[in-house]
This record gives structure tokens, C-alpha cells and sequence, in this order.
């Protein structure tokens, strides 16, 4: 300690002030030496510099001089157990003589490192807190420290501050001519070594200063021919100006590889071929001088890759198109949910729809949006997939059926953070299982049986065959499944008829005929069969033949029974009539009066009655003809059924008035119609005649008309003749008009009648031009009775 204190703080003044304007000593060697005339001048145990760690709540202990073993250099101290917090939340120094009995002994600070005495103070580098130096000893002081000795912990503070200060800014003067050193450097390496092409140009004139090697593999130039270039030469000539123009706006927001307009950037290469690039422009400054630095990628792989995935991105949409499927996804994290464009579209929205999770559930129909709740609830919790057919409501109120695959999405950590699947319109494919079903119930029902042959394999064997069938049969399905359907032909049955059924097969055309078969027990039945070929997608190879047979045995009976009773009734008929026809002309020839007149009614009523019987004959012959429709000339059978009119009638006036007109396709059963009518007018008209007339009306059809100057035709007659129907009340008089109705009506003609000045009967038909003859629209209630 020295002996006289003013001559201390003068010779402490000095001697810090040589410390610190010693320029061979560091920083931290002045640090040290300044804190050992510290310490010595205040007689102290130990002193050192605290410094504050930024961000922190930690010092750490950067100079130190003196004996305390827990403040070397390097000490890391927790800055609340240190009296420097104290230091630094006052104007000036903290000092402490005796801690303890200056009511320290609680404080964090005297706790953990025991200082009785202590004098700090701040250390200020730059106007801002750099931390502390301090002053210490672990035993009580026997003075309280004076203003002087304040004072020149106060002036080391501030020196050590200012010599802390210029070391920084020396530091800092020479990181920055090292940096740009390094960065020289790293410039030169990254220019030749970057993976892109790199160009520096005059921000003036655009004249390339220096280049890499890449930049003249990318270009096809050498390195000294890019040199005095412009870098406008290097992009196609009709685009330079926008080039230009481009080389002047910001590009902060990162490379450009097109213009704003879309339009890609290119670079034209020494053999006058363009390649796509990439592209970022920067402004440097380098000694003074602007430069325009660009950094060039060639991205003709990326390109063709973009291509490709645009390519592979429409077929994808076009796929998902065709097959009516997209995708959805369900963040459980940020709770959002994403529909494709496909999805959107599936439930009438756009595509820029972002539904929100409850506004995806509400389009379920509502008898099915407690399925998709559940199982949603239970994918996203315990992971359980699913997938469901359900039904949607779209946004225009149509419900579709959808299907809706839903699996998990995993973490590292095997946590359920989403939830992702598949979404398909299946209306489609329900509305045709809906369909087939329907047409399955209908073959299963059907009353009649139905087989299906495959024509692909040996013999035809029968790959469906219904209840129908079975019933019909007496053969169970399963039995028959396999075989040809000619095990239900028997002994009796026709040769010729398995012949005709054989060549329609092998000719691959239809037929319906009826043949003779038999029943799983030996009971033979009439079958009415049809067989017809079926055509595969090409519509050209038969696949299939399709069998329908009808049980038409009781029919058979039915029509073989009305024949022979109509044919032992005509023949029984005539000649019954003809006995009471003779024996009633005897009667009238020998008697007289009432007797006679009785006698000449039985006559005329067994000729009546023989007429019918004839009538009858006619109209068998009708419904039997299978004569195949062809052309007529309607005029012919009109002058034909006239000529044989005028012998029977002589006193009858017939006439033809005929307009050119087409054929109509017909039979032979036409000429019973003319003469039915012809017959009719010439019994019931009067003296005035009869006559034909044969035109074509305004709809193109053939009209033959029938006329008569009689009392007209009863209301009755002309109903029959018109509809070919009669009430339970009211009947016709005759077949004759019968058979006028069932002819017409099933040559697809039309019988019409008017009453005035005697009666007209007109029948249309379609000419042969037209083709196939329409099946007339009251053919079928003619066989109706009411």
C-alpha cells in the first residue's frame, strides 16, 4: 500500500495512463496490469473485469488479478449472485467495507461467494453497459473506502473502456479487409467453380467484363469471346428489347425463367439453336463502378420434365374425367379439407371450392350421413379404413351414388395427423345394377322359360336358365346348366322341324317355331319356341343364343278341337240346309196360303244361314293365309272383284273412277275386302249402283272408296266395321263386315264410313314405297271383347 495517499492517486494516475498508451501491450495485458494497480492501490484481495453475456443472465469473467480460485479468467457467474447486478442498477460504485454488518449478509451475492469487502463500478463501451470492473477481498476492510479511491476505480473503468472500444474497432478494420479479402477470393472460386453460368456486365453500355467456364459450355462461345460481347446478344434477336427491359427491374422476388406475359426465356447458343434458361440479375458495385451480374441455370431438362408432367397431368385429369374419380385429403393438424377438381366437380361446384369438414359431411344424404360420420370418426381416431357406397345430394338437389375410400396418414411417431382416400361417382354403375336387377327379376318371374346358350363353346351348352324353365320343364337349373337344350326332344318328336331350328343356329338367324318336346318325367308338351342369336360389342361375332319356350300344348288342343268342330259344322251345315232347303220349296210348290208363306221363310232363312256358313269359310281362309306381303296394283284387284260383281249383280250398275296411284303391300285376302263391300252395297243399296273409287290423299295413302245410293249403313254395322268390336247389347248382322276390319286392320290400314246420300266405305292403305307395312294401332282390340 503506498505511504502518502495524494501522492498515490497521483502516481496511480500515471501510471495507468503508461499502462494504456503503451502501444506494445494488448488488450488484455493492460487489462491485467490495470487491475494490479488497482489492487494494490486499494490494498484488496483480488480484482477483475465482469463482462455481460448478451441474451443471457450469465457474466463471465474476462481479466483477473489476484488470489480468489471462483474469479480466474474464463469464470462463468451467474449474474444474481453477483454484486455487479448491483453495480449496474446504480449511478455510481457500489462499496462494501463489511457486508455483513452493512446488512449483506442475505444478499445472493455475499451467499454464494462470501466477498466482505467490495468497490465496482460499470465499464461503458460505446454508450452501452459492457459490464463491470471490481475490487474484492473475502475479509472485512478496516477503512471504508474514500472518494479518492472511488475516483480511481472510476477513471480505470473508463480507460478500460476506451482501450476495449478501439480494440473493437481495430478488430472490426481488420475483419473487414479480411472479409473482403475472402470475399475477393470467394468470388474468383465461386465464379469459376459455380454450377451455373455466371456474367458480369457494364451496367451502361451491357458489355460482358467477365464470364465462367459454364457460362461458355452453356453459350457454345469461348470464355474471351463472351468478353467483348453484349449480353443482349445472347437472347433472340426479336425479343432483345425485352430483354433489356427485363435486365432493369427487380429481381428480389428470385429467378425468372419467363416473362410476366408467360413467355419463357431463352438462350440463343453460337449454332443459332435456342435452349430455355433460368435466369436472376443483380446490380454489383465493384471499385466504384456498376455491374449487372447475371447467373444463368439451363433448364432444358426441367422443361421437357414440366412437359412431361403437364402431359401426365391432363391424362390424369382426363382419366379421373372418364372414371368419374378424384382425390380428397383431411388435415387433422390444421383441420382443413381438400377436394381435386374432380371431387368438386362430382358435387356441382367449382373447382376452387374449399369445403370446410361439416359443409363435406352435410352434401351426405341424410339416411346415410351418420354411416359417413362414424366411420370418419372412427378413421380418424382409432385409424379403422373404410370403404362405403353412399349417397350425395349435389348442389343442384341431384343425388348421386358415390364411392368414398378412406385410409390413414401416419407421423414418424405412428400419431394420425391426417386422413386421405378416393372419390368415385358410381351413379352410373347403380343405375345399371338397378337395371340388370330389375331384368333379372323379370327372367327369375318369367312365366314362360328362358336359356341362354354360349355360342363360344362346343355343342352350345346352357349357361342360364330360369325358374320358367325349371317349372316348365320339370328339370331343376342346375341339372341343366352345361347341356344342350336337346335333351327335351323325345321320339315323337319332328325331324324336320330339329332341322329347320339346326340351319337357323348355324346361319345365326332368329326363329320361332313349335316343336314337340318333353318333360323331366316323360310327359310330352307343344313348346313354342324362339331362338335368337347375340352379338358381342363388336355387334358382328354371336356370342350367345337366347331360348325362350312356352308351354302351347293346351292351345294346340284348343285350335285342333275349333277345327274339327268348325269343319263337321260347315259340313254338317250345308247339307242339313240344303235337306230343309229342298224340303221347303216341296212344302211352298204344294200348299197355299199360310202354310206356303211359312215354308218360303224357311227357305229364306236356310239360305241365310248357308251364306253365313260360307261367310265363315271366307273368313277362316283370311286368318289362315300366310301368303307374305307384295306389292299390289290396287286398280287390278279393284277391276277383277268388279268384273265377277257384275255377273252375280247384272242389275246392278258397277263403276270404276280411278287416279293414278302407288301400289300398297298386301295379299291375295285384300280382293275378299273389295268384294265384301262390293256385295254389301249391291244388296242394301239402291237403283243408282255402286262405285270404286281409288285415289291418293293429301298424307300419301292409297284410298279405295266404296259407294252406294242405299238408306245408309246402321249405326251398328258401321261401329264394327270401324273398331271390329261389338257390346255385349248390340251385335252385327254379319261376318262380312268382320272380315273387312280384320283384314285392313292387319294389312296396318284403316276402314272409315260416312252416311249421306247413301253410304261410303273408305279404306286406306300405305303404298309400297314406304316399305314395312305399320301395324295398325286397332289390329289388337279388334280381338278384345267389351
Amino acid at each position: 500500500m503506498f505511504v502518502d495517499n495524494v501522492s498515490q492517486d497521483t502516481i496511480v494516475y500515471h501510471r495507468l495512463y503508461e499502462v494504456m498508451d503503451d502501444s506494445a501491450l494488448s488488450l488484455a495485458e493492460k487489462q491485467r496490469r490495470a487491475l494490479e494497480l488497482g489492487r494494490e492501490f486499494l490494498g484488496v484481495e483480488h480484482g477483475h473485469i465482469q463482462r455481460r453475456d448478451d441474451g443471457s443472465r450469465t457474466d463471465t469473467v474476462v481479466a483477473s488479478d489476484g488470489n480468489n480460485p471462483h474469479l480466474t479468467d474464463g469464470a462463468t457467474l451467474d449474474r444474481a449472485t453477483t454484486y455487479c447486478r448491483r453495480v449496474i442498477d446504480t449511478e455510481g460504485p457500489v462499496a462494501l467495507t463489511d457486508a455483513p454488518e452493512e446488512g449483506w449478509a442475505d444478499d445472493p451475492a455475499y451467499q454464494q461467494h462470501g466477498l466482505d469487502c467490495y468497490l465496482g463500478t460499470t465499464i461503458f463501451v460505446h454508450g452501452d453497459v459492457y459490464g463491470t470492473v471490481c475490487f474484492s477481498s473475502r475479509d472485512p476492510r478496516e477503512s471504508t473506502f474514500i472518494n479518492e479511491e472511488k475516483a480511481v476505480v472510476e477513471l480505470l473503468a473508463r480507460l478500460l473502456g476506451r482501450e476495449i472500444e478501439s480494440a473493437h474497432h481495430e478488430h472490426r478494420i481488420t475483419e473487414t479487409q479480411q472479409a473482403r479479402k475472402r470475399a475477393e477470393n470467394k468470388y474468383e472460386t465461386l465464379l469459376q467453380q459455380a454450377p451455373d453460368a455466371v456474367f458480369l456486365a457494364d451496367a451502361d453500355t451491357a458489355t460482358i467484363s467477365e464470364v465462367n467456364e459454364r457460362a461458355a459450355d452453356l453459350t457454345g462461345y469461348a470464355q474471351s469471346q463472351l468478353e467483348d460481347m453484349s449480353i443482349l446478344d445472347l437472347h433472340p434477336p426479336e425479343e432483345r428489347d425485352r430483354y433489356a427491359e427485363l435486365f432493369g427491374t427487380n429481381f428480389s422476388d428470385g429467378p425468372r425463367d419467363r416473362f410476366a406475359d408467360g413467355t419463357p426465356l431463352y438462350i440463343r447458343r453460337a449454332d443459332g439453336t435456342d435452349c430455355p434458361i433460368e435466369m436472376s440479375v443483380s446490380s454489383v458495385d465493384i471499385d466504384g463502378q456498376e455491374f449487372v451480374q447475371g447467373i444463368v441455370r439451363d433448364i432444358s431438362a426441367r422443361r421437357e420434365h414440366e412437359q412431361e408432367l403437364a402431359r401426365t397431368t391432363e391424362f390424369l385429369q382426363q382419366t379421373q374425367e372418364a372414371a368419374n374419380l378424384g382425390g380428397w385429403e383431411y388435415d387433422l393438424r390444421s383441420e382443413t379439407l381438400r377436394w381435386s377438381d374432380e371431387v368438386c366437380r362430382i358435387h356441382g361446384l367449382p373447382p376452387e371450392y374449399e369445403p370446410t369438414l361439416s359443409e363435406g359431411l352435410d352434401f351426405y344424404h341424410p339416411d346415410d350421413q351418420s354411416i359417413i360420420s362414424d366411420a370418419f370418426e372412427e378413421l380418424t381416431t382409432e385409424g379403422e379404413p373404410y370403404d362405403l357406397e353412399l349417397r350425395i345430394v349435389t348442389s343442384d338437389e341431384t343425388v348421386r351414388w358415390v364411392r368414398m375410400i378412406g385410409r390413414p396418414v401416419y407421423a414418424e411417431d405412428e400419431e394420425i395427423v391426417a386422413a386421405r382416400g378416393v372419390f368415385q361417382d358410381i351413379t352410373d354403375r347403380k343405375e345399371r345394377e338397378r337395371d340388370l336387377h330389375i331384368k333379372s327379376r323379370a327372367l327369375e318371374e318369367s312365366t314362360v322359360g328362358i336359356t341362354i346358350a354360349d355360342a363360344d363353346q362346343p355343342d352350345l351348352p346352357i349357361i342360364y336358365a330360369n325358374e320358367g324353365f325349371a317349372r316348365l320343364t320339370g328339370y331343376p337349373t342346375q341339372r341343366v346348366l352345361g347341356d344342350n337344350c336337346r335333351f327335351l326332344q323325345g321320339e315323337e318328336t319332328d325331324d324336320a322341324t330339329v332341322t329347320e331350328i339346326r340351319e337357323a343356329i348355324e346361319s345365326d338367324t332368329p326363329i320361332r317355331t313349335e316343336i314337340l318336346n318333353y318333360r323331366a318325367d316323360g310327359t310330352p308338351f307343344w313348346n313354342q319356341l324362339t331362338i335368337a342369336p347375340v352379338t358381342g360389342a363388336d355387334a358382328e361375332d354371336v356370342t350367345h343364343y337366347v331360348g325362350i319356350q312356352d308351354d302351347i300344348t293346351a292351345k294346340k288342343r284348343r285350335d285342333r278341337l275349333i277345327g274339327v268342330l268348325n269343319r263337321v259344322l260347315r259340313h254338317n251345315l250345308r247339307n242339313d240346309m240344303g235337306v230343309i232347303m229342298g224340303l221347303a220349296e216341296m212344302v211352298t210348290e204344294r200348299t197355299e196360303g199360310e202354310t206356303a208363306q211359312m215354308a218360303r221363310q224357311i227357305s229364306e232363312k236356310s239360305s241365310e244361314i248357308t251364306a253365313l256358313s260360307e261367310k265363315a269359310q271366307d273368313f277362316q281362309t283370311a286368318v289362315d293365309n300366310s301368303e307374305p306381303l307384295a306389292p299390289r296394283d290396287v286398280l287390278a284387284d279393284v277391276e277383277a272383284v268388279v268384273a265377277e260383281l257384275r255377273t252375280e249383280f247384272p242389275e246392278t250398275k258397277f263403276s270404276i273412277e280411278a287416279a293414278p296411284c302407288e301400289d300398297v303391300m298386301a295379299t291375295e285376302t285384300l280382293r275378299l275386302v273389295l268384294r265384301e263391300l262390293g256385295e254389301n252395297a249391291a244388296q242394301y243399296g239402291d237403283s243408282s249402283g255402286v262405285t270404286y273409287g281409288i285415289e291418293m290423299t293429301e298424307d300419301d295413302e292409297v284410298a279405295i272408296r266404296v259407294q252406294d245410293g242405299g238408306p245408309g249403313l246402321p249405326e251398328m254395322e258401321r261401329y264394327v266395321l270401324e273398331v271390329g268390336r261389338e257390346t255385349p247389347l248390340e251385335h252385327g248382322s254379319g261376318l262380312g263386315l268382320w272380315i273387312v276390319n280384320w283384314i285392313v286392320t292387319g294389312l296396318g290400314g284403316e276402314v272409315t264410313t260416312t252416311v249421306d246420300d247413301g253410304t261410303t266405305v273408305t279404306v286406306r292403305l300405305a303404298p309400297a314405297a314406304e316399305g314395312a307395312v305399320p301395324e295398325h294401332r286397332d289390329a289388337a282390340l279388334s280381338t278384345q271383347g267389351e
